[in-house]
């Protein structure tokens, strides 16, 4: 028996460590747009693309300073109100010629373009087109404007219940079978007119610009991920695939929201050399009891 018992224990520690690294990649949250859920409505697969060697979580205003004109701030999905500091700091970095780019719909999103300085706003109300994916009139299908832009961008894109943009250069638009469906229903009434809205603008504040994008939920798995959402993957590598770093604001995005042990279990994922730490540190403790006799 006692020469069975070193074999039980070897082989019970090496199970709970598989058990364990299984557990940090199966582990997450299901909080709407959270870069920590791996469901159809988290940001998972779009955190995970990142080229991390490139990308800066930004989670104070302070982090925003010493960039040259060349980083890129995305802001998805803003849920909080900003703080007089928050807005000082996205206007100073677009004053020294970066680039913001920012996806909202019905968040605080307006809160930060005229915190700015933006002449764009965010206009209340979903869009619903007959242009279309997946036979529903909220899956609406946009499209890239005739006129010259420095931005590379695809023909078209796939959104989920965008909003109208005022104000700015319209870069995409609705096609003319679109309409703003103010009664909820996805169904054209009488009052509700058909015509081309404009989802995607850009503006310029000083040197800097801004880029304003209608629906956050194109970054959401269901809307990246999948196979037939190619024109969607393209459009925000070229985002994110741009000279100088990635910067992703955590200050007022719902990619932030965690519950839990999420946030620590995601680093621990998505950093392979804490893995192996992790089974090394098992190894030693196996081999330390081993030289005690513990086992």
């Amino acid at each position: 028996m006692k020469s069975i018992r070193p074999a039980i224990w070897i082989c019970s520690l090496v199970l709970l460590a598989a058990a364990f690294i299984l557990l940090i990649h199966l582990s997450g949250n299901t909080m709407e747009f959270s870069r920590y859920n791996a469901d159809w409505n988290g940001t998972s697969s779009f955190f995970s693309d990142l080229d991390r060697h490139r990308t800066v979580d930004i989670t104070a205003p302070g982090e925003l300073t010493g960039y040259r004109p060349n980083a890129t701030l995305l802001i998805l999905a803003p849920y909080r109100h900003p703080t007089t500091g928050e807005l000082a700091a996205y206007r100073t970095f677009l004053q020294e010629g970066n680039t913001i780019f920012l996806a909202d719909d019905f968040g605080t999103g307006n809160e930060i373009l005229a915190g700015i300085g933006s002449r764009v706003s965010i206009l209340p109300g979903n869009l619903s087109s007959l242009d279309r994916r997946y036979s529903d009139p909220y899956l609406v299908v946009v499209y890239r404007t005739a006129g010259e832009n420095t931005l590379s961008l695809p023909g078209e894109l796939a959104l989920d219940r965008p909003a109208a943009l005022d104000g700015g250069t319209p870069l995409m638009l609705t096609s003319v079978m679109s309409w703003e469906d103010t009664i909820g229903d996805r169904r054209l009434h009488a009052g509700e007119v058909m015509g081309t809205f404009p989802v995607l603008a850009t503006d310029s504040i000083g040197p800097g610009r801004l880029i304003i994008l209608s629906d956050p939920s194109i970054f959401i798995n269901s809307m990246y991920a999948q196979v037939e959402n190619g024109d969607n993957r393209d459009f925000i590598r070229n985002i994110t695939s741009r000279d100088g770093p990635v910067l992703i604001d955590q200050m007022n995005s719902r990619t932030a929201d965690a519950n839990g042990f999420s946030e620590i279990l995601q680093l621990v994922r998505n950093t392979v050399n804490i893995e192996i730490f992790i089974l090394c540190l098992l190894m030693l403790c196996i081999a330390w009891a081993w030289k005690k006799k513990m086992i």
